[in-house]
């Protein structure tokens, strides 16, 4: 029988921690912390799903759709401003 579980291992920011830990919790997910960095405020989570539950999946995506926003606004002073180059 093939095994429908799968993992995804993702690095999250201590300021987005608790939406995606509310999140993980509300849909059940299984989750271990792997790694955790002070200094630069994250941890690392790994996350165990099933592949075939849409609502695991939509969890899964919405904790992408989290850290992706965040990536943006955090680095978005990076990016160099198109209007004045």
């Amino acid at each position: 029988m093939e095994d429908k579980n799968r993992f995804k291992t993702l690095t999250v920011p201590l300021d987005v921690l608790i939406d995606v830990v509310s999140i993980i919790k509300e849909t059940e997910l299984k989750n271990e912390i792997t790694g955790v960095n002070v200094n630069r405020s994250f941890i690392e989570l790994k996350i165990e799903y099933q592949n075939g539950l849409g609502y695991h999946q939509r969890a899964i995506e919405n904790i992408e759709g989290i850290l992706d926003d965040y990536n943006h606004y955090r680095f978005e002073e990076l990016e160099t401003d198109w209007r004045n180059s």
